[in-house]
């Protein structure tokens, strides 16, 4: 079941959704809100997996209430709602599936709510996939099996690629979530970098940034930087990556700097 929250301050429209959606069989309504603030605190206590999110309300609009649910451990999915279209560049800017326009019709709806199962399957297949490689669960178990898995899988363009860690040139932190980038291209990641990092523990990645790990194997050069720091050329990478202070004296016994 999608355990769905409705946002909007009129209470015609909240019935008109709350109609639409029960007749959907897979939709569960766990609540509805009338404003931003009620929305945030429903939304941390009901933990929805999606919410249909009026834009324009007083006080905390739709898009500023976004915001502010980016910052809970699991981030909701979200279908924006509102009677005029020119805020959709600002709705996508904060990863909403789809933007609705009022007065709302049972097919465009039908049409988002399809949008949410397809990126839900996704998320949840690939958490499948992360759980079996971190537990060895791909054709065999324990330790022994675990350590012969060496790719990472990846979501891209609607499949999964197995990427070897051989292959990764380095991750970096994007928001909460990661960015794998290959020998092949570059890749988001669903989990936050620390977690990724662990995940790849094995691999003898070089942490030289809060924001990046590095494969130490693809260090094409290392240039100096202001205030006696460093910013390192990766093999395929067009920007160069910082080194904090605090890592120099690694990097330098790492690479045998003099």
């Amino acid at each position: 079941m999608i355990r769905t929250l409705i946002v909007d301050d009129e209470k015609p429209a909240r019935d008109e959704l709350s109609w639409l959606l029960n007749r959907e069989r897979d939709i569960e309504l766990v609540g509805e809100a009338a404003n931003g603030m009620e929305a945030l605190e429903l939304a941390e206590s009901l933990s929805p997996d999606l919410i249909l999110l009026d834009i324009q309300m007083p006080g905390m609009s739709g898009l500023e209430t976004a915001r502010q649910l980016m910052a809970l451990p699991v981030f909701p999915q979200i279908i924006f709602i509102t009677a005029y279209d020119r805020f959709a560049i600002e709705a996508f800017d904060v990863n909403a599936v789809d933007y609705l326009l009022k007065p709302v019709e049972e097919e465009r709806v039908n049409r988002a709510l399809n949008r949410v199962r397809n990126r839900i399957s996704s998320q949840d297949m690939e958490s499948r996939i992360l759980g079996l490689l971190k537990t060895g669960g791909l054709g065999g178990s324990g330790e022994s099996e675990k350590k012969k898995i060496r790719k990472l899988t990846v979501y891209s363009e609607g499949h999964f690629k197995p990427v070897d860690f051989d292959d990764i040139v380095m991750i970096s932190a994007d928001g909460r979530q990661s960015v794998v980038h290959s020998l092949t291209g570059s890749y988001p990641y669903r989990t936050g970098l620390s977690e990724l990092e662990g995940l790849l523990g094995d691999m003898g990645l070089f942490k030289c940034h809060r924001s990046f790990s590095i494969n130490p194997s693809y260090i094409e050069a290392v240039e100096p930087w202001f205030n006696s720091s460093y910013k390192i050329r990766m093999k395929g990478q067009k920007e160069l990556v910082p080194v904090s202070r605090s890592h120099t004296a690694a990097l330098k016994n790492l690479l045998n700097m003099d």
